[in-house]
């Protein structure tokens, strides 16, 4: 994807930081992102997302969600006084750079556990790749902060202060399954992210699109990999029902 679409797909978000330098720095962040950023799905297994964060550009659009909600949450916190607007552009931010590194390398084709700390890394990487005026040290411990800590609960660290938990909650918030009508047509091409269909449920026409077995139907998934499929049908917490249960009468016609 060149540079000009990768930056198209952030634009609104983008608009969010007020300073100019802080804007640029995010801005590299997206330019020298690894490719899979911005085609993968937010959840290699759908467990843990809405449908728009899944197919093709889920984890952009999931991405997108967070940095709408951080922005919310702050214009108030702004209005009260209790984060100062360098505070609110450097969060949100952490707030596209989150998920950055969620499949780390890209080698591993799902997320991976450590992906807050590579993403972490990753910032520290651009600041110290490029001669930066005003971003200082102090700004980069923030944002890495923020960012190592969104996991809220389920990781360490833990978010402690009230920047870190204002991107704990929108990601929490945007990773619910129930959530719709989010809106992401926006002023200018978005075509570069395709919107997410849902597949045809039927035992014989499905396709898997995420996981190991992506573009497989079940049938084929089974004689590739019959141990994944008999997990995905074995999992009750398994987090898209309607896929498990084909794959239940999958496994009950053999």
């Amino acid at each position: 994807m060149e540079l000009k679409d990768r930056l198209g797909l952030f634009q609104r978000e983008l608009s969010y930081i007020a300073d100019p330098e802080i804007k640029e720095f995010c801005t590299q962040l997206l330019a020298e992102a690894d490719d899979y950023f911005f085609t993968v799905p937010a959840s290699s297994s759908g467990k843990y997302h809405p449908s728009f964060a899944l197919g093709n550009g889920g984890l952009v659009r999931h991405t997108k969600a967070v940095a709408y909600f951080v922005n919310e949450i702050i214009r108030p916190e702004l209005e009260f006084g209790t984060i100062t607007r360098r505070d609110a552009d450097l969060l949100i931010t952490a707030a596209i750079a989150h998920d950055i590194k969620k499949q780390g390398d890209g080698l591993e084709g799902h997320t991976v556990r450590e992906h807050p700390l590579l993403a972490s890394n990753y910032i520290k990487r651009i600041y110290n790749e490029y001669e930066w005026d005003t971003i200082t040290p102090k700004d980069v411990v923030f944002m890495r902060n923020v960012v190592e800590s969104h996991m809220g609960p389920w990781q360490e660290p833990k978010p402690s202060t009230r920047v870190q938990l204002i991107l704990f909650y929108a990601d929490f918030i945007a990773s619910r399954k129930d959530i719709v009508g989010i809106d992401f047509i926006e002023n200018g091409d978005n075509s570069a992210v395709e919107a997410y269909e849902k597949p045809v449920m039927t035992v014989d026409g499905y396709k898997f699109d995420f996981g190991k077995t992506k573009g497989m139907t079940i049938k084929e998934a089974y004689e590739s990999n019959p141990g994944y499929i008999k997990w995905i049908a074995g999992k009750e917490d398994f987090g898209m029902v309607e896929v498990r249960n084909l794959v239940k009468e999958f496994l009950d016609r053999q």
